[in-house]
C-alpha cells in the first residue's frame, strides 16, 4: 500500500493538476457549449459533470498528495 501511495505522490503534481484544470476548463466552456448548440442533451449533459469531476477529482487529488508527502 505504502508503494502505491508513493507512486501517486510522485506522479500527481503540479503539472498534472494543471492539466487536469485545462481539461475541465475545456470539457465546460467549449465542449458543452457546442454540443448544446447541436441538440446533443446527453453529451452536453456528460461534458458539465466530467468538467465539474474532474475539477473536484484534481482538487482532492493535489491536496491529498501534499498531505502524504508531509
Amino acid at each position: 500500500m505504502k508503494l502505491v501511495l508513493k507512486f501517486i505522490a510522485d506522479t500527481f503534481d503540479l503539472h498534472v493538476f494543471i492539466l487536469f484544470i485545462i481539461s475541465s476548463i475545456f470539457l465546460l466552456l467549449f465542449d458543452s457549449k457546442d454540443y448544446k448548440k447541436r441538440g446533443l442533451k446527453k453529451e452536453y449533459k456528460f461534458a458539465k459533470f466530467f468538467g465539474i469531476f474532474y475539477i473536484g477529482f484534481g482538487l482532492v487529488m493535489y491536496i491529498l498528495t501534499r498531505l502524504i508527502r508531509m
